[in-house]
């Protein structure tokens, strides 16, 4: 409970902001790597489909989140 008195932001809409905008910019850095860079390791392309999924996944849920204006 000290913690979100100390720091108000965990309360807010930036926390899931910036969680979204990160493993958005992984999923793009990924993509890149693997698209332009050809990259073709099976480390690359695993970390290519997680992030990119879960960039998909937190994304719609941050966006619904505020059109819900939940």
């Amino acid at each position: 409970m000290t913690y979100r008195e100390t720091y108000p932001v965990v309360d807010t809409w930036v926390m899931p902001a910036i969680a979204t905008t990160l493993v958005d910019v992984a999923a793009i850095l990924s993509l890149v790597t693997v698209w332009l860079r050809h990259e073709r390791s099976v480390l690359s392309i695993m970390t290519l489909v997680v992030t990119m999924l879960a960039g998909l996944f937190f994304t719609s849920i941050v966006v619904g989140e505020a059109i819900g204006g939940a």
